[in-house]
This record gives C-alpha cells, sequence and structure tokens, in this order.
C-alpha cells in the first residue's frame, strides 16, 4: 500500500507474503516486453546481488541528476567489481514509450523498466506526495527553478504523446538491495521528491 511521507517507515522490510507477491508483479521494457519483479531481482550467474532504483516519472529531473550520480559512483565497472558482484537495474512509473528517450536523456548505463500502474510501487509501500522535503541532496546539481523548467521543457519536445506517458507527477521511489540468494536485505523509500539515499549510504550498505 503507497503511503505518505508522515507515516513511512523508510527502512522497514516488507514482510514475506507482501514481497512474494511483489515477485510475481508484472514490468515492461523500452520496447513493451513484459517482465516480473522477481526476474529482476533473481541472483544471476555473474552478478549474484541486485540493487534496484525506483525513480519518479520519467521527467524528473532530480531523478536525472540521481541517474548521473549513480553512473559516476556506481558505474557497472564499480559494481561488478564489487563483492559480491552487483547489478543495477532502475525501474520508473511511465510508460515503456518514454524509457528509450530517458535512458538516451540521461546517459544511463543500466537496463530500466517501468510499473505503468504503479502497482509494484503500492505493494511496497512508497510514498506519494509532492513535498520537496527540507533540504537539498548532495546529488541535486540543479535548484528547484532550473529543475522544474528543465522538466517542462523536456515534455514539450517529447510531444504530446510522450509528453503525457512519464508517470504519476506525486509517486515517489526508493532504493531496494537483493542478496545472491534473492532476499531482501535492505530498502530506504524516499520520503519527499528530493530524498534517494545519498551515495555514500548505498556505498557504505554495498560494502564498496
Amino acid at each position: 500500500m503507497a503511503k505518505d511521507q508522515v507515516t513511512v517507515d523508510q527502512y522497514a522490510l516488507p514482510n514475506a507474503k507482501t514481497l512474494q507477491e511483489a515477485r510475481d508483479l508484472p514490468l515492461l521494457d523500452g520496447d513493451g516486453n513484459k517482465t516480473t519483479f522477481g526476474a529482476i531481482t533473481s541472483p544471476k550467474d555473474d552478478t549474484p546481488r541486485q540493487l534496484v532504483v525506483f525513480i519518479r516519472h520519467f521527467f524528473c529531473g532530480h531523478c536525472e541528476d540521481y541517474i548521473r550520480a549513480l553512473t559516476k559512483d556506481l558505474s557497472p565497472a564499480i559494481l561488478a567489481s564489487a563483492t559480491p558482484s552487483t547489478h543495477l537495474t532502475i525501474i520508473g512509473c511511465g510508460q515503456p514509450n518514454v524509457i528509450k528517450d530517458y535512458q538516451t536523456r540521461t546517459k544511463c548505463p543500466y537496463p530500466i523498466y517501468c510499473d505503468p500502474t504503479t502497482v509494484l510501487y503500492d505493494k511496497l509501500g512508497m510514498v506519494v506526495t509532492l513535498d520537496l522535503g527540507p533540504t537539498k541532496p548532495e546529488y541535486l546539481k540543479s535548484n528547484i527553478l532550473t529543475g522544474s523548467v528543465s522538466s517542462i521543457m523536456t515534455i514539450f519536445k517529447s510531444g504530446p504523446k510522450k509528453g503525457l506517458s512519464g508517470g504519476k507527477f506525486s509517486q515517489n521511489g526508493g532504493e531496494w538491495i537483493f542478496n545472491d540468494k534473492g532476499e531482501l536485505i535492505w530498502c530506504r523509500r524516499m520520503s519527499n521528491t528530493r530524498d534517494h539515499s545519498e551515495m555514500p549510504e548505498l556505498v557504505k550498505v554495498l560494502g564498496l
């Protein structure tokens, strides 16, 4: 169930029943091909540990800054050299038709999927709010004004069809880590629109 920013326990792990239900929920890639959350979070032969980052909508400038911070501080090469080797997946709440543009715009080196219905976001208890929060995070390079203008311009440049496909503006995300047995070992939900986990926290949790 989706939460508000007042009642959410950012680090609370869902119970086993909720996680099993979440694993069965569908995700789509940029071509509209279907997979499941369970397939995304299962251990892979070369990358047994999985880091999943849920962003907000695909036109959120704050999240675009976060993707760039991830690319710099948790590049595929850095994650591959971790112990255990780690794979990062991005999930957004928009439609498949905006994923490829988002990947190009952010130069995101990680696979991106979407949950257009936000059923998975809701199941995992992620927050729905437009609150900006009290402080500007380190990963955020743009201020509120320039970030908002940039987001609006990107929407207009995308055209009417894609411009309406970015996802729910009030939906927030979070970061989730699954170990080499496919078990959830850590999570952190955003409490506002600028509240992704800072890089030092992720680096520490991942043991890098």
